[in-house]
């Protein structure tokens, strides 16, 4: 299989993660979505985080089925949903159809999710193998960045044909189909999946990980999701969003690039510059009502500490992971946290509004800024009494 180490295959296989965070391609189409379907603030919200549902699910089921077809033909599969469905609101525009359109976006998402991964994983080992894993999570900035500006510029002729940003899964299929050779997921990690607490306890931290995890998510998305409703309100409806949210993920890019260095400098108190940086990007927003620079700022800042966060929890769990079947678990179980934190982010902002009986778009960020704070000083009380 000498032809895996050829360029490009792995361009190929790097390929398929430009499409991973495509969900979020769309919000800044959200406002004129809202006024053309007479929807209501939270039905419009629900519509960018809705695939996290099915991408939870797919997950789960993407390894059983890449055993039975291969890794191959299950991506191929994945891919296809995405096509198809992702850009199913171009033919109709109604409500139900852009909802069963984000279902079945997400149900393909979440079938390649994890294979994207396991592509590297298989044919690739020592440094070539950590060098694409860290390529890999700057394709998916890049993605969401080119796809979300195609996006915005397609709403000069409708917010409908805005989906068709999802048609660049095709040429992926192609691309896919001749330069990736087939593989399947090997036995012994299938074995394990199907029980993973069989033989060996799952750390407790990894629990409190996840519940992290879920948070940190829910707080990012709610920046993605509610910033062109913010934008709106102040900047008229004029004001084009999907240009910022295109610009956002290179903030995460350049991020990821410096977490090596991040880590080696900081040590074990990355975190704590994790969670000030959460914080600050909170705070930021609930300073925003009245201006636009500050909101803008906390958009293009918050994609920073998820950068540097997320590979942080993945190289903890590979720290403390005696086993693979508690890394394949832990691994398993913080993608469905990052997915469903995703999901929940409408609905938890819509929680905390009627839980403060605030009409307000920025009433949900206080609570996260204090919540942070929370966690901080938590932290470093412990580290204190240490």
């Amino acid at each position: 299989m000498n032809h895996i180490h050829k360029l490009r295959t792995k361009l190929a296989i790097l390929a398929i993660s430009l499409m991973l965070t495509s969900a979020s391609a769309i919000n800044g189409v959200l406002p004129i979505m809202k006024s053309d379907l007479r929807i209501s603030q939270a039905q419009t919200e629900i519509l960018s985080t809705l695939p996290n549902l099915f991408v939870i699910i797919s997950i789960l089921l993407s390894s059983l089925i890449a055993d039975k077809i291969g890794m191959k033909r299950t991506v191929t599969l994945g891919l296809l949903l995405v096509g198809v469905g992702g850009s199913l609101p171009i033919l109709i525009s109604s409500y139900p159809a852009v909802i069963l359109s984000r279902l079945i976006l997400g149900a393909g998402l979440g079938l390649f999710n994890s294979l994207a991964i396991s592509f590297i994983s298989i044919f690739y080992e020592g440094h070539l193998r950590a060098s694409l894993l860290g390529i890999r999570n700057a394709f998916e900035n890049i993605g969401q960045a080119i796809l979300t500006l195609l996006a915005g510029l397609l709403l000069t002729f409708g917010w409908r044909y805005s989906f068709s940003v999802y048609l660049l899964a095709f040429p992926l299929i192609l691309i896919l189909h001749f330069f990736v050779p087939e593989t399947k997921v090997p036995k012994a990690a299938v074995e394990e999946r199907k029980n993973p607490l069989a033989k060996e306890k799952i750390d407790s931290s990894i629990y409190s990980l996840f519940l992290f995890a879920v948070l940190m998510m829910i707080s990012y998305f709610a920046i993605i999701v509610r910033f062109p409703s913010m934008a709106v309100a102040l900047k008229g409806a004029n004001v084009n969003s999907s240009i910022f949210l295109a610009i956002m993920p290179l903030f995460g890019i350049m991020a990821g690039l410096l977490f090596g260095i991040m880590n080696r400098v900081f040590r074990d108190k990355t975190v704590y510059l994790y969670l000030i940086l959460l914080f600050t990007v909170n705070l930021l927003v609930s300073l925003a009502d009245h201006h636009f620079t500050l909101l803008v700022l906390a958009l293009f800042l918050s994609g920073v500490p998820v950068a540097w966060m997320v590979p942080h929890i993945f190289n903890y769990i590979g720290s403390i992971s005696k086993t693979s079947t508690q890394l394949n678990f832990s691994t398993s179980l913080m993608v469905v946290g990052f997915n469903l934190g995703g999901l929940l982010a409408p609905s938890a902002m819509q929680f905390i509004q009627v839980l403060t009986r605030s009409k307000s778009l920025y009433a949900p960020f206080p609570f996260f800024t204090i919540l942070y704070a929370l966690i901080l000083a938590a932290l470093l009380l412990r580290q204190l009494k240490k």
